[in-house]
């Protein structure tokens, strides 16, 4: 641990220092037929690995109100996991993907205490190259959904 991460950490034994991992390109953004944009494999991803952690901005349930009213930013934050009023706002990759009945992929919150929540997208299935990431969005679909 570097001097910084140790001054950090002895001032606050409460918490854990996160541990973001090497961080390697394992999606991309890219046009998605019918859909705009969405999200690729980059290379082979298998089942369990987390293909991105991206952090959240909290969005107070004033905030989302206001937000659901503003399309397309209305479009773009999750309900947050404890007060379904509240949203999180994605950061990184999570954002991109699109829908799916059937989706390869799913995104969890992790609470990191002071730091905030952090999304983790991870591989429902194995993912070949090339292929789209997708989730199921968890809430009723605002668009005609293209199969």
């Amino acid at each position: 641990m570097d001097e910084v991460s140790r001054k950090a950490s002895n001032q606050n034994d409460a918490y854990d220092l996160l541990d973001w991992g090497v961080r390697t390109v394992k999606a991309v953004p890219g046009t998605s037929p019918g859909r705009g944009r969405g999200l690729f494999a980059a290379a082979p991803i298998a089942r369990g690995e987390i293909i991105e952690r991206a952090c959240t901005v909290f969005i107070s349930a004033e905030q989302a109100n206001a937000l659901d009213k503003m399309l397309p930013l209305g479009d773009f934050y999750f309900e947050h996991p404890r007060a379904k009023e509240e949203g999180l706002m994605v950061m990184g990759l999570p954002s991109l993907c699109n829908h799916a009945d059937q989706p390869n992929a799913h995104v969890r919150f992790q609470d990191q205490g002071p730091c905030g929540w952090i999304a983790e997208l991870y591989a429902l299935d194995d993912i070949p190259a090339g292929a789209e990431v997708t989730y199921k969005y968890r809430c009723a679909l605002w668009f005609n959904e293209v199969k």
